[in-house]
């Protein structure tokens, strides 16, 4: 699955939940209604650039198995940008291939470039000649759009290689060890071949590797924190699928149960997503910080004096501030990331006690033939001894065994502590995640960086390199012809970004490993107690063996959301699992 059909699988379901809530009497069915909208969001563009004759048409026909086929003339493939919907999920765009002895395609294919959420470089077997591995560095060094580019070798099913032989090629072609970018062979006509079925049909399709790149798509998008985006509409059905059972349940404290189950996963939902809301805030702030310093220490590095010593000095200056400047920004990454799970996981607890101490869930209790501790106490009349306000057994509801639901709703109480008070909230399921967080995500600080060592590599590549631009006009003496000077200062452009991006490369590393920790935290105890309402939901639910058509389409709605959510979630493991190897490699 692609990460961005969770888009259209959202609203698919949406458009079933609202049919179902169309038919619905009352005032309940009306406001979920009112509320089963998904807000349009606009679609992400996927540009195919590359080579002129490299198979980005056939490619764009392969992802989108066989249901987009551009139209190109034969002599020089296509010679204009077109856009192609991707299952109404992504903007597919087919440009010009550069290099085809025409400017105007050239510029066409540059300009699409600009606007594209991803990149696609298209490149077949023969690999990058001189042209396109310029065209390659414009892309990913001089416009810095490396981190949502993929390398994609086309007709690998025509020559082989040896492992690592093409990868090796591209990264040379790159000229840089400041990134890596993700390279994936496909052989469009071979999968192309296995949709049409036949006894190597899944011979054919592994061997095509579109399922690999569809993989290397979805491990961008989740490392740029878009799935957080697509998944919310889902979460949206599944909430509202939780509110809609107590419309087909027939008593009212199976009612009354739902709707506070509802309740509680409402209140978990959306904590869950303000925390990745409020990630994204911190990490834009982190990365911006970050780059402003980057790009300081940068300028400095590359506009040395001639005189040896005094370089030095500047230089060990230099390096000097830009290490401290990153640690602080990384530590007060660290401090915002800590203080808003903590802040959000005490704002559950206080919606979870609410709820569990609401007048609604009172009655449930009482129902259930629960002891409440608060309001008027009543005395025994024959022991004189307290017995709390209690419903007396005989006359509560047996009509369902409440026995679960009521243990689920007392969840405020073990998730921080609340009810005890914060010093005994040690061990709870909410501490341990404010501490699990605060010690797996920034367990190493800033020691990534390295940020001497970077700086003592950009501090030699620069004399090396040879185009330091020398204080006072001294140093322009030598560019006495102008084009020479053009190229020089073309390579010293180039030269500055790789260096920019080089270091800015750790702090995307940062941010995309404590993304991916901090999930890895967060997720399973926030997964663990929405089991438990769901778990509680089913028990009423499920004892209702004679359940409407209706309410059997909001189970089955309820049940596809789950399974995306999972699905999406296993992507996200996937990429977290990558993000672990790269850092560890």
């Amino acid at each position: 699955m692609l990460v961005h059909e969770l888009a259209t699988e959202g609203n698919d379901l949406i458009v079933r939940l609202r049919t179902v809530l169309s038919r619905q009497p009352g005032p309940i069915a009306s406001d979920l209604l009112a509320r089963a909208k998904s807000e349009p969001r606009e679609k992400p563009m996927m540009v195919l650039t590359g080579q002129y004759s490299s198979g980005k048409s056939k490619l764009i026909e392969a992802l989108t198995d066989g249901a987009v086929r551009p139209i190109s003339h034969a002599d020089i493939a296509t010679d204009e940008v077109t856009p192609y919907e991707w299952d109404g999920a992504v903007v597919l765009v087919d440009t010009p291939g550069v290099k085809s002895g025409l400017r105007e395609h050239d510029d066409k294919a540059r300009a699409a470039v600009g606007d594209a959420d991803f990149i696609l470089f298209v490149v077949n077997v023969g690999l990058l000649d001189n042209a396109a591995s310029e065209y390659l560095r414009r892309i990913t060094i001089d416009l810095r759009l490396h981190g949502q580019t993929i390398v994609v070798i086309t007709q690998s099913g025509m020559q082989s290689a040896a492992p690592g032989i093409r990868e090796n090629e591209v990264h040379g072609a790159l000229g840089t060890s400041s990134f890596t970018l993700p390279i994936v062979e496909v052989d469009s006509v071979y999968y192309l071949r296995s949709l049409e079925g036949g006894p190597r049909s899944e011979q054919l399709r592994a061997r095509s590797g579109i399922d690999s790149l569809r993989s290397a798509i979805n491990t961008i998008s989740v490392a740029r924190g878009d799935l957080a985006q697509l998944r919310q509409p889902i979460h949206l059905v599944r909430q509202l699928c939780d509110e809609a059972q107590e419309l087909f349940v027939p008593d009212d404290n199976s009612k009354l149960a739902l709707s506070l189950l509802a309740s509680q996963h409402a209140a978990a939902a959306e904590r869950r997503n303000m925390i990745d809301h409020l990630f994204k805030s911190a990490e834009d702030t982190f990365k911006s910080a970050c780059r402003v310093d980057v790009i300081g220490f940068v300028d400095t590095a590359t506009s040395v004096p001639a005189d040896d010593a005094e370089a030095r000095l500047i230089l060990a200056e230099a390096k000097e501030r830009l290490a401290d400047a990153l640690g602080r920004h990384a530590q007060q990454f660290a401090d915002v990331v800590n203080r808003l799970v903590e802040v959000q996981t005490t704002k559950l607890t206080e919606q979870l006690l609410e709820i569990e101490q609401g007048n609604r869930a009172g009655q449930l209790l009482m129902a259930a033939g629960e002891i409440i501790l608060d309001g008027p106490v009543e005395l025994d009349t024959e022991t004189g001894r307290s017995a709390g306000r209690q419903r007396p057994q005989e006359r509560a509801s047996r009509e369902i065994d409440l026995t679960r639901v009521v243990e689920q709703l007392k969840q405020g109480r073990t998730w921080w502590g609340a009810g005890d008070g914060v010093r005994n909230s040690a061990g709870t399921a909410g501490h341990k995640m404010v501490k699990e967080v605060g010690h797996v995500v920034f367990d190493k600080k800033f020691a990534p960086w390295e940020a001497v060592k970077i700086a003592d590599k950009i501090g030699k590549a620069v004399k090396v390199a040879g185009f330091v631009v020398q204080i006072g006009s001294a140093g322009y003496e030598i560019w006495r012809d102008e084009r020479e000077a053009r190229r020089t200062q073309v390579a010293g452009d180039r030269q500055h970004a790789a260096f920019v991006t080089e270091i800015m490369g750790h702090a995307d590393r940062i941010s995309a490993n404590a993304r991916s920790q901090l999930a890895s935290v967060v997720d399973p105890r926030m997964e663990a107690l929405i089991d438990g309402i769901r778990a509680a939901q089913e028990s009423i639910i499920g004892a209702d063996e004679a359940r409407s058509d209706a309410g059997r389409e909001i189970a089955a709605i309820s049940a596809e959301a789950d399974r995306l959510l999972a699905e999406s979630s296993d992507l996200s493991a996937v990429e977290r699992d990558t993000s672990d190897q790269a850092g560890t490699g």
